[in-house]
């Protein structure tokens, strides 16, 4: 039935008002005015009707006996008493499926029926969230239900914590240097481990105010403290908490002369705290120091170059301390030293003059005039550099010398324009821009890629320009560093400064009167210089010399050890078919020469189909040192890992081709790799596998450990003749077995050296019928 409340009425105040399905609760003491319905809070309830009829018992799912249909997600403040925290079951369900019996348990502990309870009070600031898992058991009669519903019960923050100090209450503050308004002294912290709430800013709950307890009326005008503050968790045993600064805080500019000593006490209230200790006080030392106006050194002096243009910076003259000044003005003024000087010397002392700098109570020295530095009578230019304190009108004086040197450039007839416009080093450097120290601009090579503060461009002064601010002095003309000053539009790859000019750009930055440019450029810069070039020749020079020293040594060598009588020329056959193919020697001409570049391309392009027996990952495989080389290809010294399933590394030898090879050079290796599969003998060098994709061919073979057939049988002239006959007959073997794919034929050539000859031990000729192929031809010019 729906209600018959009004709108924003309490219960007989209001006579007439239409009935809404939306309605608002108002709870009140007494009867009241309908004027004032709008003057208490309301709460607004939605009541939706359906047009349905509950389903019957058995078609009811426990899951809708048991838990509301929205998510559950129940909220209580600490403290509070014992009592019902949710209801569980649906109110408008209770009498649905009487004779179902349907209790709770929280965790499977003890049951309760229909709502969850609170046995005791809780405190936040031990635990804010409780996890839990409520268990629902529906009884049937016939069946036993559980169904589980996660809960997560959060706990709302009351101020029952006071505030205290966790370290000192007490802070040393000195001013001196920094007395501008404004300016922050010390910082003293307040724990409190209840939570300040932010919005609304007008809500005060457990909020801390402060009052300064002093009857001074300079320290309230001088001084204030500020107060913020930020949540916490680490600090607090992974609970929220609050974490309150309070900084003392210049209200004015203080004179220089100003000077004493004072404690400031705060007084720290808790406002919405009801328990003892709801205070605190802290207290701030302060002692204000007299900062003096003087110059330390006796005398500045400065030198500048006749060949330096106008607005060339000259230097910076500065009080003590005065780069630390906060809030303390300074003036620089320069009066020629002698006033009684001709009208033609005075005229000298307008080359130079000072101007406030922007960022420090400092000043800096300029040149005003480059025409004066043509006149040889203006040789040096001696002033009284005074300086002046704004509010007290304190000064200082010293004596600054400026002495010309070097001599004077030629006069230049038209405008002097800005280094800025040059493009590149050469004549970025060749060129007398405005503002430059020396007469000449100077260039700044960037090193970095992209965009960047180091780009490279042309300055008139390094030490100035560009420094990503626009000082006193280029200020007076912009075209000076419009790196710092552009007002102009920037184009291509940058970013801006913060007021004027480019902050960071990319490649070279260069302006024109109208606007700037960053953009890459193709800089040619010198590899080697005149020594670099002297140092590689005589390197060249000494490394020719010792390897001519060195071919020498070992042909001499190679002749006295290398044997004397030749021996026939060998051939190597197959069975079948019954002919002979003689290794030719023919011209001694590589095979690659015959193909063409089309053959070439194709090796990076061919194919290679993988073999998954013998196929090993390229990535365990590590090369080393090459142990031998032919014509196109090599055997390297390398590394396995895992070989043939064995854990750990195996040393192995693997074959490829070289980078000039050609593709029937890669055929041949393939027919190799083809037929070492097929072969299993002893004496025979093993194949272990290959590396035939996403890469070079590598075929990975066994390693001789023992080094060259010569040395190996000189390290075994103690060996007995029977073992000599022993293995005679090994290597006969083959002829008692027809099996055997594998011959041995071992003669060597006329031409052959003891190296050849160990790689003709190396590549073995095959006797047994191949069903693939009919010949093998092993020439030693595609020997590896």
């Amino acid at each position: 039935e729906q209600s018959t409340v009004p709108t924003h009425c309490s219960p007989g105040a209001c006579h007439g008002c239409p009935l809404l399905t939306k309605l608002a609760l108002v709870a009140v003491a007494s009867r009241m005015r309908e004027p004032d319905c709008h003057m208490w809070p309301s709460v607004s309830i939605t009541v939706t009707l359906e047009n349905a009829t509950l389903p019957p018992c058995g078609q009811m799912k426990p899951e809708r006996l048991c838990f509301p249909l929205r998510e559950v997600a129940p909220h209580i403040t600490e403290n509070r008493l014992a009592g019902a925290l949710h209801q569980l079951r649906r109110l408008s369900l209770s009498d649905v499926c009487s004779n179902y019996t349907i209790t709770y348990g929280v965790d499977a502990g003890i049951s309760t029926q229909f709502s969850l309870m609170v046995t005791g009070p809780v405190d936040r600031e031990e635990r804010e969230v409780y996890h839990m898992q409520i268990i629902c058991t529906v009884d049937t009669g016939d069946t036993e239900h559980k169904l589980f519903l996660p809960m997560h019960v959060n706990i709302y923050d009351e101020d029952d914590s006071a505030p205290y100090i966790p370290f000192s209450d007490t802070e040393n503050v000195v001013v001196e240097f920094s007395r501008m308004q404004g300016t922050v002294f010390g910082n003293v912290l307040v724990y409190d481990r209840d939570t300040t709430p932010v919005y609304p800013k007008h809500l005060i709950q457990n909020k801390l105010l402060g009052t300064i307890v002093t009857n001074d009326t300079w320290v309230k005008d001088t001084f204030t403290v500020a107060h913020s503050f930020r949540e916490e968790k680490a600090i607090f045993g992974n609970v929220r908490g609050t974490v309150h600064e309070f900084k003392l805080i210049l209200n004015k500019n203080l004179s220089v002369s100003e000077k004493r000593s004072f404690q400031i006490d705060y007084l720290v209230k808790d406002t919405t705290y009801t328990g003892p200790n709801g205070t605190v006080m802290l207290h701030f030392n302060v002692t204000v120091l007299p900062v003096p106006i003087h110059f330390t050194n006796v005398t500045y002096f400065f030198t500048v170059s006749r060949r330096a243009s106008t607005y060339a910076q000259v230097g910076q003259v500065c009080v003590d301390n005065c780069l630390k000044f906060e809030g303390i003005e300074v003036e620089y003024q320069l009066v020629p030293l002698d006033r009684n000087a001709s009208a033609d010397l005075q005229s000298c002392y307008a080359a130079v003059v000072v101007t406030q700098s922007l960022r420090a109570a400092s000043g800096r020295l300029y040149l005003n005039d480059s025409d004066v530095l043509q006149r040889p009578e203006c040789q040096e230019l001696q002033f009284t550099l005074v300086a002046q304190e704004q509010q007290q009108q304190l000064q200082a004086k010293t004596l600054l010398v400026i002495v010309f040197e070097g001599e004077a450039s030629k006069p230049v007839d038209s405008r002097i324009l800005s280094c800025a416009e040059k493009k590149g080093r050469a004549e970025c450097e060749t060129y007398q821009g405005l503002g430059t120290a020396t007469g000449l601009c100077q260039w700044r090579q960037g090193s970095e890629k992209g965009i960047s503060v180091n780009y490279s461009t042309c300055s008139p002064d390094l030490r100035t320009c560009p420094d990503r601010f626009c000082d006193a002095v280029e200020r007076k003309d912009r075209t000076i560093c419009p790196q710092d000053c552009a007002r102009v539009p920037i184009i291509g790859g940058h970013e801006t400064g913060s007021m004027y000019g480019i902050k960071a750009g990319h490649g070279t930055c260069y302006c024109v009167p109208d606007r700037c440019f960053c953009e890459p450029e193709d800089i040619k810069v010198a590899i080697c210089n005149d020594v670099c070039k002297t140092v590689i020749a005589t390197a060249l020079l000494l490394s020719f010399i010792i390897s001519v020293l060195l071919s020498s040594y070992f042909i001499r060598r190679y002749h006295k050890t290398s044997p004397k009588t030749p021996i026939a020329s060998a051939e190597m056959t197959f069975r079948r078919p019954a002919q002979s193919y003689p290794i030719s020697y023919s011209g001694n001409v590589r095979r690659a020469s015959l193909d063409s570049m089309e053959n070439q391309v194709a090796i990076d392009t061919f194919k290679i189909p993988e073999d998954p027996k013998w196929e090993f990952p390229r990535k365990n495989l590590v090369l080393g040192k090459t142990l031998g080389e032919g014509e196109f290809g090599k055997v390297v010294k390398a590394t396995a890992f895992r070989l043939k399933g064995k854990a750990g590394y195996t040393t192995v030898a693997v074959k490829m081709l070289k980078e000039n090879a050609s593709h029937s050079e890669l055929r041949d290796l393939l027919s190799e790799f083809t037929l070492l599969k097929q072969v299993n003998h002893p004496h025979v060098i093993k194949m272990y596998g290959a590396c035939s994709q996403d890469g070079p061919l590598y075929l990975i073979v066994e390693y001789a450990k023992y080094g060259s057939l010569r040395n190996f049988l000189r390290e075994s002239r103690k060996v007995r003749p029977s073992y000599m006959g022993s293995d005679a007959n090994r290597n006969s073997s083959y002829l008692e077995n027809p099996d055997e794919r594998t011959g041995y034929r071992m003669e060597k050539p006329e031409n052959c050296t003891d190296e050849m000859y160990e790689l003709f031990f190396f590549f073995f000729c095959l006797l047994a019928e191949f069903p693939m192929f009919n010949s093998f031809i092993v020439q030693p010019v595609y020997l590896f």
